[in-house]
């Protein structure tokens, strides 16, 4: 799940939120160069028309579900794209989010998911994909001691939950069962 950054409080409120419905959430910012997980964001939410078009044109997103979320419910009419969900700043944007979520990326991952803030996930998304500590560190402008920490964290989450980890691929698979790390589609496909 992608969340177009408007480089404002709203952003991690909006990721929070999504969190909290019980899917994992990125943010995707059209300032800076893509990030590792940003191509198999299966649903986007967008805050504004101007982002909108930049989503309804990047490749990437091409199959991915896109809702404009309206944040004011005074704004004026607003057209949007065929295909694009809306959901309204009324007392039922969260059912409206919810739906749009469980109809483009499915139901959302198991309530017994280690909890793991946007950005650990963001950060131990590219160390478990197979980057380097210092890989991973450059690639999200952090020190190699903070990329460390993220894992040490989410490593004694696991731990304490019963689900022993003990490296980067059993914390891959761990964030996988979570739901964290959406596999591709075509995974489990068997060829004939």
């Amino acid at each position: 799940m992608g969340v177009v950054v408007e480089h404002d409080l709203a952003d991690q409120a909006t990721i929070g939120v999504v969190d909290r419905c019980g899917y994992a959430a990125i943010a995707v910012n059209f300032e800076q160069p893509p990030g590792a997980a940003e191509g198999t964001v299966g649903a986007i939410l967008v805050r504004d028309l101007e982002r909108l078009e930049m989503v309804a044109t990047d490749p990437r997103y091409a199959s991915a579900g896109v809702a404009m979320v309206l944040l004011h419910s005074g704004e004026q009419e607003v057209t949007v794209p065929r295909g694009v969900t809306v959901i309204p700043a009324t007392d039922d944007a969260l059912k409206h989010l919810r739906e749009f979520l469980t109809t483009a990326l499915g139901e959302p991952h198991s309530p017994t998911a280690i909890r793991l803030s946007p950005r650990e996930r963001e950060v131990l998304t590219t160390y478990v994909l197979g980057a380097t500590v210092e890989e991973t560190a450059a690639a999200h402008f952090l020190a190699a001691s903070t990329v460390r920490t993220h894992y040490r964290r989410a490593t004694d989450r696991y731990c304490a939950a019963g689900r022993q980890v003990s490296n980067k691929t059993q914390l891959l698979l761990e964030m996988i069962a979570d739901g964290w790390i959406p596999l591709p589609e075509h995974a489990g496909a068997v060829a004939s």
